[in-house]
């Protein structure tokens, strides 16, 4: 997703702004312009038409106060953490700063480790100022998101670009000196000069308060890097008289060269891009925090809750549609089923459960008629098979059981070997895969015997 950064550089005479973009980490430069601040009515109109008409979620707004604009102290606290370091932050500061707090807000920047505590850098602006800055904004329909202090918003801005040295932000309204160690803010002056005072004056303030200000960090001096719009080749030239190590600030973004008159705007650009976690401040918190953004968003959330509730009414309508229409076809089949069981067995019990029902009913079918199983022998068969015995035979037949796999047969004769030649007929037979004579005996008067053949009913045989 293409993320829109817009830093707001507000001067005395002038506003710029500058416009980049931001595609899967890849930094470009959409454009930098200068509206005067005599055509304040027209700049929200250009910056609209500009961005086509309107501000989008994603894009992200940053400005700055200048560095007179608050009172700044590093304070210590013997506790690292958060909320109890707000909580006396206000105390704290009150007994640092030579002003009553009554009319200013407070903020701070992360709390840095030491040990069992931790430092912070605070700073207390005058709330008149504050809002007046914040409602210039908002009546716009400007989102502005930060907020921040010069010259710690410019440093953050430019890390990637300046380590080390005196940044020098040589504004219309100010001049401010940072000194910069590995890309965060040691120190700052700030000189109410601006463009009233002439270039070689300037620049001899400007070295004087620059030599005072490096001197603890190494003997050689600190090199100057100069930006904004009072950073003219002729106060570098009169700069460079004074001391080696002076340049004009420039950096690049994705081969496009950003000149000096509107690296502030580009830093605040970049500003809007942090995280928060360094050396930063952002005033839009508390009763100024940025509300208008989330009521858009809030706005957009409804529509699409609204959406999603309309699409599940119709997902669930339509689910509802097609289970009447499963029902419906159930009932008819059931009704036909019904029907169908009523004709097929008029003298059959209630109908409850047809399916289970004319399995029941079909099984006692089976039952009556002597079906074991499809495809075996049945009791008609097995009848007809004790009926085609030899004629030779004298036998009696008394009992006849069948079951699922073996039929057994009881009865008399009149000799052991009639036994044994009904038995040998049977295993002849196609239906029995084998056959045993289980008990055959003499009776009590000597003139018949009694027998049991166990058969063993044959697949093969049965299914032929």
């Amino acid at each position: 997703m293409i993320k829109r950064l817009i830093g707001i550089d507000i001067d005395r005479k002038n506003l710029r702004l500058a416009v980049l973009t931001r595609d899967q980490g890849t930094l470009s430069v959409v454009s930098v312009m200068e509206i005067p601040r005599a055509e304040t009515a027209d700049q929200v109109f250009r910056l609209r038409d500009f961005l086509n008409g309107d501000f989008h979620f994603a894009d992200r707004l940053a400005a700055c106060l200048p560095s007179s604009a608050a009172l700044v102290r590093q304070l210590t606290f013997p506790f690292s953490d958060r909320r109890k370091i707000t909580a006396a932050l206000l105390f704290e500061l009150a007994a640092q700063l030579p002003v009553a707090l009554d009319d200013y807000t407070t903020v701070m920047q992360p709390p840095v480790r030491k040990g069992d505590g931790a430092t912070i850098i605070a700073a207390a602006v005058k709330t008149a100022l504050l809002a007046e800055t914040i409602a210039s904004f908002d009546a716009q329909g400007i989102p502005l998101h930060i907020l921040d202090l010069a010259p710690y918003a410019y440093v953050v801005g430019l890390k990637d670009f300046l380590a080390d040295g005196i940044l020098v932000c040589a504004m219309e309204q100010e001049i401010c000196l940072a000194l910069v160690r590995s890309g965060e803010v040691l120190d700052y002056l700030q000189l109410p000069l601006g463009d009233t005072m002439e270039v070689a004056d300037q620049a001899r303030v400007i070295h004087r308060q620059a030599t005072a200000l490096g001197r603890t960090q190494q003997s050689g001096g600190m090199p100057l890097h100069l930006m904004g719009p009072l950073a003219t080749p002729e106060l570098a030239t009169c700069l460079n008289a004074l001391r080696d190590q002076v340049e004009l600030l420039s950096i690049d973004i994705n081969g496009q060269t950003i000149a000096a008159e509107f690296l502030p705007a580009v830093a605040l650009a970049l500003r809007a891009a942090d995280t928060g976690k360094g050396q930063v401040f952002n005033l839009r918190q508390g009763v100024f925090a940025l509300k208008g953004e989330w009521a858009g968003l809030r706005k957009t959330l409804v529509m699409a809750a609204c959406l999603a509730v309309l699409t599940l009414i119709t997902i669930v309508a339509s689910m509802g549609l097609r289970y009447y229409d499963k029902q419906h076809q159930v009932k008819m089949l059931e009704q036909q089923m019904a029907a169908l069981y009523q004709e097929s067995f008029p003298k059959g019990t209630k109908v409850v459960d047809v399916p289970l029902q004319m399995k029941s009913a079909i099984r006692q079918l089976q039952e009556d008629v002597g079906i074991i199983s499809f495809g075996q022998l049945s009791s008609l068969q097995l009848l007809r098979t004790l009926s085609e015995l030899p004629k030779s035979l004298s036998v009696d037949v008394d009992e006849v059981t069948m079951e699922r796999n073996e039929v057994r047969v009881s009865g008399r004769t009149t000799t052991f070997e009639e036994v044994n030649s009904m038995a040998e007929t049977f295993r002849h037979s196609p239906y029995f895969e084998k056959v045993e004579v289980s008990e055959s005996k003499m009776d009590l008067d000597g003139k018949q015997v009694s027998y049991r053949l166990r058969m063993t009913l044959s697949e093969k045989g049965g299914a032929s």
